[in-house]
């Protein structure tokens, strides 16, 4: 089976889609995958993806006022394998000017910065010819699409989608549709019910979509009446693991990941609830820049530190020797309503460590209630039930050992890898099977 994938950034496990993909597609029998990309940076060695790709968005951006076939963007990009079967880091590579104004923008929420992307992609002089040559030769059965909320990822699935005789099938890990958001700005809105169109219009073209939750799985069928299908990360349940036998002292909480929508706050909760409890020390390895504000609050000297991020084989290190791992999300409205569906992809690589997980967050939020309703974690869904979890722990450690195996004895009951995959191979299986006989 051949799956071509469209999507913004490229195929390496230091973002989040290359790491969630791998694990998803990366040990799923007799598929081959091309993928197109819309960013900087190289992927790195996955041998399930074949061929790649690339419209990098500087080179777009630049060539808005350049045109002509020699200037057009988009070329495939090859990747040279070393004897040990890797390539180039995407991470180790220098950033451009555009990608350090990109992040500059984003960290500042410069909306305008978002319409001039838009524009540039409109009237950008992209290679289209060139990517459906790429896509032809390589002869996909199925188009595979992780739903981007940028408007001109979507318009580009919709031109490759128009131009392919291939059945189409959606992926969304977050609510991008439903009207159960909070913001007073009118710009806001103006910008959901426009994605609203465009997701109507892709959900229109496609066989079925997968969705993270099962709070998204039966919202989205009553609102875009299409077949929905739970698709969670594979855990890996080969990575190196440590067996929980002997407590740290103090007792150490571990967070690694971005602490942006206001998850912060959740483990600023945390961190003064160790101090005024003292027990325990709280570390936070996060790669999400850090104002005064939050630094104030996540620093508590003997009780809470923050780290620069580290590389995906230091936090497995890091883990296999922390006592606790720590989920948060927020409490406020705004962002409660941002990831009430979504379940993090953190957290199935939680399920693999075999460590006590603590799971700070609004009880009614598709990640706590999963937690919750298996019994994954201790749930600390207020600052009252936060202050009693705490109290416990303190008063009788033993509740770490208690739940430390919990999530892999749960992975491999409820969780089994082999299982996942094959559901995924026949999901799309059927999916070709069924668009060819309606042809």
């Amino acid at each position: 089976m051949r799956i071509l994938i469209l999507s913004q950034e490229p195929w390496n496990k230091v973002n989040s889609f290359g790491n969630t993909h791998s694990a998803i597609f990366g040990k799923v029998p007799n598929i081959e995958i091309a993928q197109i990309y819309l960013m900087e940076g190289k992927p790195n060695y996955e041998p399930v993806v074949k061929r790649y790709y690339q419209i990098p968005e500087g080179s777009v951006v630049k060539s808005v006022f350049k045109r002509g076939k020699k200037s057009s963007v988009g070329k495939e990009v090859f990747l040279e394998k070393d004897v040990m079967g890797t390539t180039e880091n995407a991470s180790s590579s220098k950033q451009s000017w555009y990608s350090k104004v990109l992040s500059i923008g984003k960290r500042h929420h410069w909306r305008w910065m978002f319409w001039m992307r838009e524009l540039a992609w409109k009237y950008g002089n992209i290679n289209y010819e060139g990517m459906m040559n790429f896509i032809e030769d390589f002869n996909p059965d199925i188009f595979f699409l992780p739903y981007n909320h940028i408007f001109y990822t979507n318009r580009l699935a919709l031109y490759i989608k128009e131009r392919l005789d291939i059945p189409m099938v959606m992926e969304m890990a977050m609510d991008h549709y439903s009207l159960n958001r909070v913001s007073y700005d009118p710009l806001f809105w103006i910008d959901r019910f426009a994605k609203r169109r465009v997701i109507r219009k892709l959900v229109a073209k496609s066989s079925f979509m997968y969705v993270i939750s099962k709070k998204m799985k039966e919202e989205y069928e009553d609102l875009l009446d299409i077949e929905c299908k739970i698709l969670y990360k594979t855990p890996d349940t080969t990575r190196q693991q440590t067996p929980y036998t002997e407590q740290n002292n103090p007792v150490r909480f571990l967070f690694t990941g971005n602490i942006y929508a206001n998850r912060w706050k959740s483990l600023a909760m945390l961190a003064k609830e160790l101090q005024k409890q003292q027990f325990g020390v709280l570390d936070i390895y996060t790669a999400t820049p850090i104002s005064k504000k939050m630094k104030k609050a996540l620093v508590i000297p003997g009780y809470s530190y923050l780290h620069a991020p580290v590389s995906q084989n230091e936090v497995i290190e890091l883990q296999n020797n922390a006592d606790i791992l720590v989920h948060t999300e927020a409490f406020d409205r705004y962002n409660k309503s941002l990831v009430r569906c979504a379940i993090s992809t953190k957290i199935m690589d939680y399920l693999c460590v075999g460590r006590c997980i603590l799971a700070i967050g609004p009880s009614d939020i598709s990640s706590i209630e999963y937690l919750a309703d298996n019994d994954l974690a201790l749930i600390a869904p207020d600052a009252t039930m936060l202050y009693k979890t705490i109290a416990t722990i303190k008063n009788d450690t033993s509740v770490i050992q208690q739940y430390a195996n919990r999530g892999i004895e749960f992975t491999k009951t409820e969780l089994d890898a082999v299982v996942i995959r094959q559901n995924l191979y026949d999901d799309l299986q059927t999916a070709i099977d069924a668009y060819n006989a309606s042809k």
